[in-house]
């Protein structure tokens, strides 16, 4: 499996065009305010935080979650994946 790299910001860009998603599966949010906010800390920092899993998918998910307390938003109905 070939590694992709993004930097946050495409992240966070793809997330509010609803470009990625969160499956039904995935466990719910658990962190709170002050944890988020020392993550974001820590990235903004340069500090290794690991890795993120994401699933690349043709169809369009039958059900998803928001991201704890944010709403993500309607996914385009005419994108399905990440970067083709």
């Amino acid at each position: 499996m070939a590694e992709t790299y993004y930097f946050v910001k495409d992240l966070i860009n793809d997330l509010e065009r609803g470009r990625i998603r969160i499956p039904s599966f995935q466990r719910g949010f658990v962190w709170d305010a002050e944890q988020v906010a020392c993550f974001i800390d820590s990235i903004y920092k340069g500090f290794p935080f690991g890795s993120v899993l994401l699933w690349r998918t043709k169809n369009p998910l039958r059900t998803a979650r928001n991201l704890g307390p944010y709403k993500l938003p309607n996914n385009d109905q005419n994108i399905h994946s990440l970067k083709t």
